[in-house]
């Protein structure tokens, strides 16, 4: 989920490409160049996304862009049947946990399909986002995973949870990704402004994925952008379960190092956390809320217009627990993607990962996966 991670953060990614050229040039020159400048370039990426899809226009002004994809996954695994995505790497080992052996498998579940809507008003354009795959009843069922709106810096509804890095989340083949990063989607109300060129800020109040939460998560991210390839991100959370304070910080960055190389990295501490995080964990054990300890890190080389590996490195500690609960949790993603024309994406990755216990025992999986992904 990965949320159309690959679609939505190169889309991010395009963002950034297109709109901070514009606030480089713009710095030196005078209010109205540069409001010229970035209305063009606002201009420019807009239309870049129309043409990722089929775009409708409706009476009123209203634009529908109808996006996805069509994704088939085969899965070859060793040591344990993992299933559909790695989730189940955070309870190999337990009597609840996935089967030992050597299993395959091939679904087409993280096929996804979108609306985006734009309707111009003499205040601003209102925009929406309803998207949706067919993980949902463990498998084949449709499934709602974004559903909101935005006008005049507000958003409204279910999205990422704000203090997520999305621009810096590791791209991935698998559909969980690696440990070490915040993983949610959540129900809430977002106000995102830019004091500057350069920074987004961005404050919420969100619905909490544990449901014994006492409180609404309170949010506040705010994000800087050297130049279109550099980028960093500070986000926050705040939260109360069974009436323990929790929080957690990500420090986050993306650095364009090298020709067509990409680096990005993730810094995750805070304290009942721990069902926010991939291969979520208790937030609370004996009274107390549990310290985590985090890092995601990747390295992306396009090889050729057409080729692109990378590789991703996930760990988190857990600070306490019962003697078989999850103390650390590592993962390593090796990819290759083809990419012959736009719309079509093929690959296959290895994924090897590592579940240790507060016991000292621990238990590692490994699977090979090939995905072919036509977009629309």
């Amino acid at each position: 989920m990965k949320s159309n991670l690959v679609a939505r953060t190169a889309l991010a990614g395009g963002a950034l490409a297109v709109l901070l050229p514009a606030v480089g040039a713009a710095q030196t020159a005078d209010p109205q160049a540069r409001i010229a400048a970035l209305e063009q370039r606002v201009a420019e990426l807009e239309s870049q996304q129309q043409s990722s899809g089929p775009t409708l226009d409706m009476p009123g002004g209203m634009s529908v862009e109808i996006y996805g994809y069509a994704k088939a996954d085969l899965f070859f695994d060793q040591d344990y049947d993992l299933g559909n995505t790695i989730f189940s790497l955070g309870s190999v080992g337990l009597p609840n946990g996935p089967e030992e052996g050597d299993f395959q498998n091939a679904i087409a579940y993280e096929s996804r399909l979108g609306v985006n809507t734009t309707l111009p008003t003499e205040m601003g354009d209102i925009k929406t986002t309803i998207e949706g795959d067919f993980y949902g009843g463990g498998g084949g069922e449709f499934r709602l995973r974004l559903a909101y709106g935005e006008f005049m810096g507000l958003q409204a509804g279910k999205n990422w949870t704000n203090w997520m890095p999305l621009d810096s989340y590791p791209l991935t083949l698998d559909f969980q990704g690696p440990a070490g990063i915040p993983f949610a989607r959540e129900a809430q109300v977002r106000y995102t402004f830019n004091p500057t060129d350069a920074l987004e800020a961005s404050f919420s109040l969100e619905d909490d994925p544990n449901d014994e939460s006492d409180r609404f998560a309170v949010t506040a991210a705010g994000q800087y952008s050297f130049n279109d390839s550099n980028s960093v991100r500070l986000g926050a959370v705040s939260r109360s379960i069974d009436d323990e304070d929790g929080y957690g910080v990500v420090l986050s960055g993306v650095a364009g190092l090298w020709q067509g190389g990409t680096f990005v990295g993730n810094y995750i501490h805070g304290e009942g956390i721990g069902s926010y995080m991939v291969f979520p964990t208790d937030d609370v054990y004996d009274g107390n809320a549990i310290e985590t300890d985090a890092v995601s890190l990747q390295v992306r080389q396009e090889v050729t217009d057409k080729i692109t590996l990378s590789a991703a490195y996930g760990y988190r500690e857990i600070g306490d627990g019962a003697v078989n609960d999850t103390e650390e949790i590592e993962t390593i993603h090796l990819t290759a993607t083809y990419t012959p024309v736009e719309q079509v994406t093929m690959g296959v990755e290895y994924i090897t990962g590592e579940r240790t216990e507060f016991d000292g025992d621990s238990y590692d999986a490994d699977r090979v996966q090939a995905s072919v992904q036509y977009d629309f």
